[in-house]
């Protein structure tokens, strides 16, 4: 579970940066875009030798959308909408009912 966390947060830092490296113009995002997609790869690999895929992939894809969310709304500013929510309330009880 360590390693999908870190594959998640690695992934969604990851595409935050993609926002600041300016279509990869400006080359610090831009290489840390990838250090952190490799780092991310890297712990995702790591673990579905302990998860299942599929049970891994969809956890990590959660928990990724979550921190998506968190750093475009903290960071970047970004406003959503009700039903946004909703749908980011439904990924989180989804992920739940995953690991139960």
């Amino acid at each position: 579970m360590v390693e999908i966390a870190v594959a998640s947060v690695a992934f969604a830092t990851g595409g935050a940066l993609m926002k600041w490296s300016d279509g990869f113009s400006r080359l610090g995002p831009s290489a840390a875009v990838g250090v952190l997609f490799l780092l991310g790869a890297a712990a995702m690999a790591r673990a579905v030798t302990t998860e299942g895929l599929s049970s891994a992939f969809v956890m990590g894809l959660g928990i990724e959308a979550v921190v998506s969310v968190a750093m475009g709304v903290m960071l970047l500013g970004e406003r959503l909408a009700p039903v946004e929510w909703g749908g980011i309330g439904l990924i989180v009880v989804g992920a739940g009912l995953l690991r139960w």
